[in-house]
């Protein structure tokens, strides 16, 4: 800013988008937030369009309608979130799950440099040139969390542990699927957590996918179906959440009922219907024309009653990584946080009522920089 308390003119066009981004993300149209911050709505237009300067005072006064920080609009994007929007493929898609994962991004980024958020060491695998290479990653991802068979419990928290920050948020049916970005030695995935639940953990194993063969950023799920590495990240997807042998050990246990095997399948590895069906084809136990009519008959309330099983929903919107929470609150407790900042971070699973008391700190303790993060 200068010394009058007006943003420089080289900050101007790129403070416009972000407030613009910010106004959309709250759900709001230019008038009404003109309404609500006593400015025009010819004056909110002429800044989203970076041909007016915004005084200081206007700024704080958009940032607290907005909801943000006011340093939020002047961090910049990951490289990654640069690179992903000017990416032909991805440009021009949702927007609304495109400005989530650069805010998040930039939130990462900024806990990041407060200290806030742990050292991964990062597990990288080589891309898959082929479905049997999709299928040994995904083994190999098992082995990592050991669980080398069987479902894979809490897949968000199963994330964190190779350095990807999950998000569930509400985009709405016309938000996309899902998306991922790398920050520093970490990713960022937002999943739409409006989808069904088996969607929801296919795209986080996708998101997976792109994270651990070092992908700095992917479009989203399934908008290139002929693409070979969209399309060897999706068997990677299916493979991770239904290993080929645990098909088998399904069909066997459910035998000769292939139908009540795939409903089973489903409930208990968390799977959508169509991924269950297409990895029973894998696995070699239906043949076209099954799969076909097995594909067209989802699962009804019949079939769970006579399963006896209940399917257990995760990433249901807003949820926020396990560990990332903690690491929030904790920042929050030793005052690197305001209550405002931290509910932010929180993505409204913890309202400002709700966060615990902070600590008292000395002065030895401020001057060292407010404590060490465990």
């Amino acid at each position: 800013m200068c010394e009058y308390g007006t943003v420089t003119a080289g900050t101007v066009n790129e403070l416009g988008t972000r407030i613009a981004e910010a106004r959309e993300l709250a759900g709001m149209t230019q008038a009404e937030l003109a309404a609500v911050s006593d400015l025009g709505r010819t004056v909110i237009a002429k800044i989203e369009a970076g041909s007016r300067k915004l005084g200081a005072v206007e700024l704080v006064r958009l940032a607290d309608v907005l909801r943000r920080p006011v340093d939020w609009f002047f961090l910049e994007s990951p490289p990654a979130v640069v690179s992903r929007r000017s990416d032909p493929n991805v440009r021009g898609l949702s927007a609304l799950l495109d400005a989530r994962v650069d805010w998040i991004a930039r939130d990462i980024a900024y806990l990041h440099q407060l200290g806030e958020l742990p050292k991964y060491e990062r597990f990288v695998l080589a891309p898959p040139e082929s479905v049997d290479g999709a299928a040994k990653a995904a083994g190999a991802l098992r082995r990592h969390f050991d669980v080398p068979s069987g479902p894979l419990r809490d897949l968000q928290a199963l994330a964190e542990q190779v350095g990807l920050f999950a998000f569930s948020l509400e985009l709405g049916a016309d938000g996309g699927d899902a998306a991922y970005v790398a920050v520093e030695n970490t990713g960022v995935a937002v999943i739409n957590g409006t989808m069904d639940p088996g969607r929801r953990r296919f795209n986080l194993a996708h998101e997976l996918g792109h994270h651990v063969f070092q992908d700095a950023y992917a479009p989203e799920v399934g908008l290139s179906p002929q693409d070979d590495t969209e399309r060897l990240i999706n068997a990677f997807a299916i493979h991770l959440l239904l290993p080929l042998g645990d098909a088998r050990s399904l069909v066997e246990e459910f035998s000769p009922d292939v139908r009540l095997a795939a409903v089973a399948a489903g409930v208990r590895f968390r799977l959508s219907w169509t991924a269950v069906c297409a990895q029973l084809r894998n696995a070699g136990l239906t043949d076209a024309g099954a799969y076909e009519d097995l594909a067209a008959q989802p699962p009804s309330r019949v079939d769970f009653v006579e399963l006896g099983e209940r399917w257990q929903p995760e990433l249901v919107a807003p949820a926020v990584p396990p560990r990332y929470g903690r690491r929030v609150l904790s920042g929050y407790r030793r005052r690197k946080l305001t209550a405002e900042r931290a509910a932010e971070l929180l993505w409204d699973t913890l309202s400002v009522t709700e966060l615990p008391d902070q600590v008292e700190l000395s002065a030895e303790a401020y001057r060292r920089g407010f404590g060490s993060v465990e």
